[in-house]
């Protein structure tokens, strides 16, 4: 599978996958216990770091100092953090996406990375639960470890659409029209997580109608779903820019493409 990657794609991989493997050891005992869900600080990003959070995030930045290259890191938790002396690459990190979940013991949870350098665009996304790899490059097609090459769903019958979908008061009423539409709907709680089953083709669409959606939650995600072949749109169908300001929030769909303006006019194409 990694064969497909480019050189600098395998090395960013390998990188990815001691990541991966410092935060499962690293959280590995406090999943699922209350002290796991502590808090510690306010993140970057205005919302509470949990203890489990910024242990995770701890084992990834060891991981890069021990790299020996240079980063620019978006993280939630601390903001933007420098690497090196230079860096080689900016990366856009969610160390645990899925807190709650792991919190609670429920397994459905990951670390999400999203590495950028001139042309070359590395999206990696791991299941920390069950050890599965998403990872995407620019050029190169998706790919999961175990399993092969990723491709997006070909289903075209809306009816059947199984997705995923978030809302939040008082705007819960815009899910009501893909509920009455589609034939399943499931929330599941790790972004990341979601987009990669989208780009699997276990699911047909992921929906974030929150108006929360960080870039460093979704830059991993975006770029492993449009390499399987997928769409993915603010809920306006713009495109989603990854420009380095990690507090940017919006709504978000993302989908195998072939139903995308349906679902977009289901959610009301944006109006709150």
């Amino acid at each position: 599978m990694s064969e497909r990657l480019s050189s600098r794609g395998n090395d960013l991989k390998k990188l990815c996958d001691a990541i991966a493997q410092a935060v499962t050891i690293a959280i590995g005992e406090m999943v699922g216990t209350a002290e796991s869900g502590q808090m510690v600080k306010m993140g970057a990003d205005g919302t509470p770091t949990k203890s489990i959070d910024r242990i995770a995030e701890n084992a990834v930045l060891g991981e890069l100092r021990a790299s020996g290259l240079g980063f620019r890191v978006l993280s939630e938790e601390i903001g933007e953090v420098l690497i090196g002396e230079k860096p080689d690459y900016f990366l856009h990190l969610d160390p645990l996406d899925g807190t709650f979940n792991a919190i609670k013991g429920i397994p459905f949870y990951s670390v999400s990375i999203y590495l950028s350098r001139d042309d070359c665009h590395f999206g990696y996304v791991c299941d920390l639960s069950k050890g599965t790899k998403y990872f995407a490059q620019s050029g190169c097609g998706a790919w999961s470890e175990p399993g092969g090459r990723l491709y997006v769903s070909r289903n075209e019958d809306l009816e059947s659409f199984s997705i995923s979908a978030y809302t939040m008061r008082p705007h819960t009423a815009r899910i009501v029209g893909l509920g009455d539409k589609v034939r399943r709907i499931r929330s599941l709680g790790s972004t990341s997580l979601e987009m990669a089953m989208v780009a699997s083709g276990k699911l047909d669409a992921f929906v974030d109608l929150r108006g929360m959606m960080r870039v460093v939650d979704v830059a991993a995600g975006k770029l492993i779903l449009e390499e399987a072949g997928g769409l993915i749109t603010d809920a306006d169908g713009k495109e989603l820019h990854l420009d380095g300001n990690m507090w940017q929030r919006t709504d978000l769909i993302g989908s195998n493409g072939l139903r995308h303006l349906d679902l977009l006019r289901l959610i009301g194409g944006g109006c709150h």
